[in-house]
């Protein structure tokens, strides 16, 4: 009996003090329960939210560049993108491990991935790949059960569908170092351009989407969203068919093409030779492809229209006659004898045409080039007034041009030199000036705008982009004056003995102008006794510059064109004859 009592006891102990444990852990769970649901309600509740929604950021579509008659030049495409959830960023490696035998996963592609990683974005998703293949796609949507947290969204990114003829013009769009706001760090902005000039106007403003997963990371539905407002659209003056038919006529050749109206200052032509891909940089250009375009001899990255700068050469005459008239009050009829060289100081200034062009007055210094003519009156002509004049028609002037990156260009001065050689001005070096040579340099926009302004003797300023407003002021030259500048560039095309003669429209239109070379290198003394050297005979990079500049009609100018050619000899040859045909396609398409 007693056994069986201290048994019970014993039972009874036990019973009691597993009724407390269990008890006490009822009341831990209870407690963890009510600090979980009730004490820290709201701080769990927004992790267990952040648990099914995810945030991705809405980039806006670009806007639109068009040409003269609303045709785009620049828009946008749907580009396919691989993405993943950041959380599960540690997976990225060995997806693209795996991915790799269907997925080409690029240089660039792992650089963007790399920064993808890194910023802290607003955004829940990391893009891993984008501008994914059909084929690509397609496969992945055969396995893509293989691969949580893995998914497919469309975006629209740039696209240029002309994208040699159009590169330099247009420009190009990519990331930017400087962003500071974290969620654009996926957002491409203009780089150069067109592009860099609008960006403010083609961006467009961001929005966000929130969309609710399942617990393998599948999108379930979308719970928000923001609306991203696209950019605006750009009309330009631009024509295309004026581009391509300019750029097919530069091919091999580095060069500029530039067309100006004169009516209202519209550039209708910028083309620059070589050429490169916009598209390269707008899907992303590698290290190595970039660094193969910077180091290219033939820069294929500069827009020569308006960063190239050249000596004038003889196109430049057309401003030191008018400044003979103008401001000399010359007498045009007064001659002057070529015999090949003018004597000054103890130099030989030399005529182009080695024996000479004989007596020749004004209209005829023009009409055949004669620089003898030229280095005579240069004799009369102080350099800082000369300079004066010549900023008038855009010579050393920024021409206030819609686009990122114009060159100044150099119209010497006795200051100038002073403060950039360190020497005072030479008289023989306004000899050289007066011909467009010595330390002179223009763009090809800068002379192109010198002829539309000569032609129509108010003060034209380009626009790329379409524009309301285009009154232009007169500028005070005497009519006169500039009647006889246009009727001497009228006999350089139509008259026999004109240097551009075989160059002339064969149509009702006609066409004034002025050929110009470009020296690269300075002609020496031996040469000049001995023969000088023809072009082809000479380095490549030591060759002259073909250049040629004019307007059409000549009886009421609508249109100003001018070509450069690099190393490719003298304006008569070369750079003439692309701009008749240029400027015949302008007048068929325009009048």
């Amino acid at each position: 009996m007693t056994n069986e009592f201290s048994k019970y006891n014993k039972l009874r102990r036990r019973s009691l003090l597993l009724g407390l444990t269990k008890s006490f852990f009822t009341l831990l769970v209870c407690g963890k329960l009510y600090y979980l649901q009730i004490l820290n309600k709201s701080k769990y509740g927004k992790l267990s939210d952040l648990n099914r929604t995810k945030v991705k950021i809405l980039y806006p579509e670009r806007g639109t560049i068009l040409d003269l008659n609303d045709k785009p030049i620049a828009s946008n495409r749907i580009d396919f993108q691989l993405n993943i959830f950041r959380e599960k960023k540690s997976k990225i490696k060995k997806y693209i491990s795996t991915l790799s035998n269907i997925i080409d996963f690029s240089e660039r592609d792992i650089q963007d991935l790399e920064k993808n990683m890194i910023h802290s974005n607003i955004s829940d998703f990391i893009v891993i790949k984008k501008n994914l293949s059909w084929k690509e796609l397609e496969i992945f949507e055969l396995i893509s059960d293989k691969f949580p947290f893995l998914f497919i969204t469309k975006e629209k990114v740039r696209n240029y569908e002309d994208n040699l003829i159009f590169s330099h013009v247009l420009g190009y769009v990519g990331y930017k170092q400087d962003v500071k706001d974290e969620k654009l760090n996926n957002l491409k902005f203009g780089i150069s351009g067109i592009e860099k000039i609008f960006d403010s106007e083609l961006l467009g403003t961001d929005g966000w989407i929130k969309l609710e997963t399942n617990s393998k990371g599948k999108i379930k539905k979308e719970i928000n969203k923001k609306f991203a407002i696209p950019g605006k659209n750009i009309s330009t003056n631009l024509v295309t068919e004026i581009q391509e038919k300019a750029y097919s006529l530069l091919t091999g050749i580095s060069g500029a093409v530039v067309m100006v109206d004169c009516k209202n200052g519209g550039v209708n032509c910028m083309v620059s030779t070589p050429s490169f891909d916009n598209n390269e940089f707008s899907n992303g250009v590698s290290s190595s492809r970039w660094k193969q375009l910077v180091e290219d001899e033939k820069n294929p990255l500069l827009n020569r229209c308006i960063s190239g700068l050249y000596a004038p050469g003889s196109t430049y005459k057309i401003l030191t006659a008018l400044y003979a008239l103008e401001v000399l009050n010359f007498d045009s009829k007064k001659t002057f004898y070529c015999s090949g060289h003018v004597a000054f100081g103890n130099r030989k200034f030399h005529c182009w045409k080695k024996d000479g062009h004989g007596n020749v007055d004004l209209n005829d210094a023009v009409k055949k080039s004669c620089d003898c003519y030229f280095y005579n009156l240069a004799k009369e002509i102080d350099i800082d007034s000369l300079a004066k004049f010549s900023k008038q028609f855009a010579m050393g002037n920024l021409t206030g041009i819609d686009m990122p990156n114009e060159n100044l260009g150099i119209m010497p001065t006795k200051k100038w030199k002073v403060s950039n050689k360190g020497e005072k001005w030479q008289r023989g070096e306004t000899l050289n000036t007066v011909i467009g040579q010595g330390f002179t340099l223009s763009t090809p926009l800068q002379i192109s705008l010198m002829t539309a302004r000569v032609a129509t003797g108010k003060i034209i300023t380009p626009s790329i982009s379409k524009r309301k407003d285009h009154y232009f002021e007169l500028l005070p030259i005497n009519n006169k004056h500039l009647t006889f500048i246009r009727n001497s560039m009228f006999s350089v095309v139509n008259e026999s003995d004109g240097t551009a003669f075989s160059s002339r429209l064969n149509s009702r239109y006609k066409m004034a102008g002025k050929t110009g070379t470009s020296q690269v290198r300075r002609i020496t003394k031996k040469e000049r006794e001995s023969g000088v050297l023809k072009n082809e005979e000479i380095t490549y990079k030591l060759r002259d510059h073909s250049l040629f500049t004019c307007y059409a009609p000549f009886d009421d100018p609508r249109f100003s064109l001018t070509v450069i050619a690099e190393h490719m000899g003298s304006g008569s040859k070369v750079a003439a004859p692309i701009a008749k045909k240029i400027m015949d396609l302008t007048l068929n398409k325009f009048l």
